[in-house]
C-alpha cells in the first residue's frame, strides 16, 4: 500500500481505500505482474532514495526505553545491564543511520532540501534531535555512574550545544514549513508540533544533567530548562485547540495517521517529568541558599521545598491532561488496528509514553505511593515488550518492501 496522506480525514482514506480494492478485483492478476517486474528493477540505491528521517524515531524510542529503565524503582543488576546495553547499542544504530541517511543526500542530490520542505518527512527532522537529547539523558544515567570528572564537563558542553541546535530547528525549520508548502488546516495532527519538541526537550535534559553540576552551572541551566520547557508546552497548547478543532469537525485521522494521536502526549507528561526533576535538582545543588538568594524571600531555605510542591501540582495536573490524550489514542487505535499496516510512525506507540510513564513514576515516587509506582513499573514493562513488537514488525515491513520502496514512503507526496 503507497503511503498515504499523513493527515487525510478519516472517510476521504476509506473510500480511497474501497475504490482501490473494487479495481483489484477486476485486475488482480496484472497487478501482480506489473509489481514482479517493478520489484526486479528496483535497486538498494533506489531504496536508499527513500531512506527517511522516520527512521530516526526507532533510535528516539529505543533512548526513550532504556531512559526509563533506568527510573524503574527497585532496579536489579540484570535491568541496569539492558538499559546499558540498550543505550550503547542505539548509539552504534543511531550513527549507522546518520552514515546512511548523508549517503542518501550523497546519491541523490536534492533529497537533503526536499526532506526538510516537505511536511510529511520534514516534521520527522525532529526524531534525529530527540534521539541525540535521549542518548545525552542516557549518559547522565548509564555514563556518570562509570566514568570520571570529565564526563560532567562533556555533559554541560552537550547541554548547550543542544540547546543552540534546538533552537535554531525550532525557528528555522519552522520557517521552511511555513514557506514551502501550505497545510490544510482541517488535517492537523499533533505531529505538527514536532519541531518544537526538541527544544522542549532542553527542559528534560536540564532535569537530569543539572544534578550533577555544581550550582553555579546548574542554576542556568535549570533556567533554561523551565525556559524552553515553558516555549515546548505553550506551543503545543496553540495547536491542542487546532487539533481539537480538527476532531470536531473532521473526524478522527485516517487508519495509519493514528499512531500519531500518540504524540499530544507527550508534551504534558515531559513537562510534568521534567518539572518534578528541575524542582528535585534545585534542592540537591543546593543552590538556594548556598549559592543565590532570590530577592524579596525572607526564608531562603524554604524556597527549594516550595518548587518541590509546586511541581507536584502542576505535574499532577498534566498527568491528567496526559492520560485524556492517551485513552483518546489507545481507542482510535485499536478501532483501526486490524486496518493498520505497519509503517514508522509506530513508534508513536513508544516515544510519548516514554514521557507518561516516567512521570507516573516519578508522581509515585514523591507522593511517597507504592501503588502508583507499581503502576508506572507495569506501565514500563508494557512498553519495552510494545518496543520489541514495534521492532519485529519494522524488520518485517523492510524485508517485505513496504518501507523504504517508492510511493511508500514519507517522502512520497
Amino acid at each position: 500500500m503507497a503511503y498515504p496522506n499523513i493527515s487525510a480525514p478519516l472517510h476521504d482514506f476509506r473510500e480511497q481505500k474501497e475504490k482501490d480494492l473494487e479495481a483489484g478485483k477486476h485486475d488482480h492478476g496484472h497487478d501482480n505482474d506489473k509489481h514482479e517486474e517493478s520489484a526486479a528493477n528496483v535497486t538498494w540505491k533506489d531504496r536508499l532514495k527513500h531512506f527517511t528521517f522516520a527512521w530516526f524515531a526507532w533510535t528516539m524510542s529505543t533512548g526513550g526505553v532504556a531512559f526509563v529503565l533506568s527510573v524503574v524503582p527497585n532496579r536489579v543488576e540484570s535491568l541496569i545491564a539492558l538499559g546499558t546495553a540498550m543505550f550503547v547499542i542505539n548509539i552504534i544504530i543511531y550513527l549507522s543511520l546518520t552514515t546512511i541517511m548523508i549517503t542518501r543526500f550523497i546519491v541523490h542530490p536534492g533529497t537533503l532540501w526536499h526532506a526538510l520542505s516537505n511536511p510529511h518527512e520534514g516534521f520527522f527532522f525532529a526524531t534525529f534531535w530527540l534521539s541525540l537529547a535521549t542518548m545525552i539523558t542516557n549518559t547522565t544515567a548509564y555514563g556518570v555512574p562509570n566514568s570520571g570528572p570529565w564526563l560532567i564537563t562533556a555533559l554541560r558542553i552537550a547541554f548547550w550545544t543542544y540547546t543552540t541546535c534546538a533552537t535554531l530547528l525550532a525557528i528555522f525549520h519552522y520557517y521552511v514549513i511555513f514557506n514551502a508548502k501550505a497545510l490544510v488546516i482541517t488535517n492537523v495532527l499533533p505531529g505538527w508540533v514536532l519541531p518544537i519538541f526538541p527544544a522542549m526537550l532542553v527542559g528534560t535534559l536540564a532535569s537530569a544533567i543539572a544534578k550533577t553540576q555544581p550550582a553555579e552551572h546548574a542554576l542556568p541551566m535549570l533556567v533554561a530548562g523551565l525556559s524552553y520547557q515553558g516555549l515546548g508546552m505553550i506551543m503545543s497548547i496553540a495547536m491542542y485547540g487546532i487539533y481539537f478543532g480538527r476532531l470536531m469537525t473532521s473526524g478522527l485521522p485516517a487508519d495509519m495517521s493514528r499512531p500519531a494521536m500518540f504524540i499530544a502526549v507527550g508534551p504534558p507528561s515531559f513537562t510534568a517529568l521534567a518539572l518534578i526533576g528541575m524542582a528535585q535538582d534545585v534542592v540537591t545543588t543546593q543552590i538556594f541558599p548556598n549559592y543565590t538568594k532570590l530577592e524579596g524571600i525572607t526564608n531562603q531555605a524554604l524556597i527549594g521545598d516550595f518548587l518541590q510542591l509546586l511541581a507536584l501540582v502542576i505535574s499532577i495536573f498534566l498527568w491528567v491532561l496526559a492520560f485524556w490524550f492517551f485513552m483518546l489514542a489507545v481507542i482510535a487505535a485499536i478501532e483501526a488496528v486490524g486496518r493498520n499496516d505497519f509503517h514508522l510512525n509506530w513508534y508513536a506507540y513508544v516515544f510519548p509514553n516514554v514521557g507518561f510513564t516516567i512521570a507516573t513514576l516519578k508522581i509515585g515516587e514523591r507522593l511517597g505511593s507504592n501503588a502508583i509506582q507499581l503502576v508506572g513499573t507495569g506501565m514500563a514493562a508494557v512498553l519495552f515488550f510494545l518496543w520489541l513488537l514495534i521492532m519485529f514488525c519494522h524488520a518485517k515491513a523492510f524485508k517485505n518492501r513496504m518501507i523504504c520502496w517508492p510511493g511508500k514512503d514519507e517522502d512520497a507526496h
